[in-house]
């Protein structure tokens, strides 16, 4: 009787030991990680997990290596086998979802946020990144329902507020898209890429087919912003389109100036080449 408890006791505090080594090689992974030395974090991980292939954490810290280095299947994988070894782990499962984003599978990435949803709606920003895969796919009625409910979570999410109002103009709720741009200027005065928000107001405007109110949104964009080379080019088109003829080549060459066609974020379209044609 004494042997089998002896016995017991021994197996006991070998599990506990061989716990607590792999919990101490995976937190050497993790500082040498932290200081950059990634690829002998990595090392780290690759031992516990040869030592002890049922400890999870080194699974999910190997893969967040191998997410740095774009390695996404391999990522995938060792994300997957941690979450076989622990389930609960929405921080592993979380990460899986963002690399299924990383890697463009975006209906993984769905299922993922929504377990997730279902288990901790609380969780945060869940609810903006499953909108973000929605808008990715062109499901923005799903898209918007998320949006709308981070902010019940998050009401003042600038980021969630500033996608809401893109999306409601892609199903075509001009109003309330209208409403929203006016909110989110006033609770957000001091943000960074206000210009931005204006040019796009201005945008709304001439695509709701009142080129007055554009120029009027325009005009503000480019107070916080002069040298705002998409700005002057919409205000540029703005002119055109009020058959200022004289104003829209002096925004279309001082854009063109400013590199204009550089800009990642512009593209050629027909405002482009009426006023390359008009302005040569």
């Amino acid at each position: 009787m004494n042997k089998i408890l002896a016995i017991a006791i021994l197996l006991i505090t070998t599990q506990n030991l061989i716990s607590q080594t792999a919990q101490e090689l995976n937190s050497k992974g993790i500082e040498f990680a932290k200081k950059g030395k990634i690829d002998k974090a990595f090392s780290i991980f690759e031992k516990a997990i040869k030592l002890y292939p049922d400890s999870p954490g080194p699974y999910s810290n190997r893969g967040n290596v191998y997410r740095m280095r774009k390695e996404y299947e391999l990522a995938l994988s060792d994300y997957s086998k941690s979450l076989e070894l622990n389930p609960d782990n929405l921080s592993v499962l979380y990460a899986r979802a963002n690399t299924y984003m990383d890697n463009s599978n975006f209906e993984m990435a769905i299922s993922d946020y929504s377990t997730i949803i279902e288990k901790k709606p609380s969780f945060s920003d869940i609810y903006f990144d499953r909108a973000y895969a929605n808008i990715r796919l062109e499901n923005y009625e799903k898209a918007k329902t998320d949006l709308e409910s981070q902010l019940e979570i998050t009401p003042k999410d600038f980021k969630s507020l500033a996608n809401l109002i893109n999306i409601k103009k892609k199903l075509k709720l001009f109003d309330e898209a209208l409403a929203d741009y006016q909110k989110i200027v006033n609770e957000f005065p001091n943000q960074p890429n206000l210009h931005i928000l204006y040019n796009n107001w201005a945008s709304l405007y001439r695509e709701t087919e009142k080129p007055k109110e554009a120029l009027e949104k325009i005009n503000e964009a480019l107070k916080l912003k002069k040298n705002y080379d998409i700005g002057l080019f919409n205000r540029a088109g703005i002119y055109l389109e009020l058959g200022e003829e004289k104003n829209a080549c002096k925004d279309f060459k001082k854009a063109l100036k400013l590199d204009l066609e550089k800009n990642e974020h512009f593209e050629a379209d027909e405002d482009f080449e009426k006023l390359k044609k008009l302005c040569e």
